[in-house]
């Protein structure tokens, strides 16, 4: 019953952190989709920095 009520309060603890992994998921892929429909995508060895 201790342990129960521990990993409550972990999983309590814990839903911010949920909370912002799914919205930089959605981001994610909201920006994938835009790129993609904007035939802006680009292979990432195709921008190349200066060194």
């Amino acid at each position: 019953m201790v342990m129960n009520r521990s990993l409550q309060e972990v999983n309590i603890q814990n839903m911010n952190v949920e909370l912002v992994a799914q919205m930089f998921k959605n981001y994610q892929s909201n920006v994938l989709f835009h790129l993609e429909a904007t035939e802006n995508l680009k292979d990432p060895s195709s921008s190349s920095s200066s060194s």
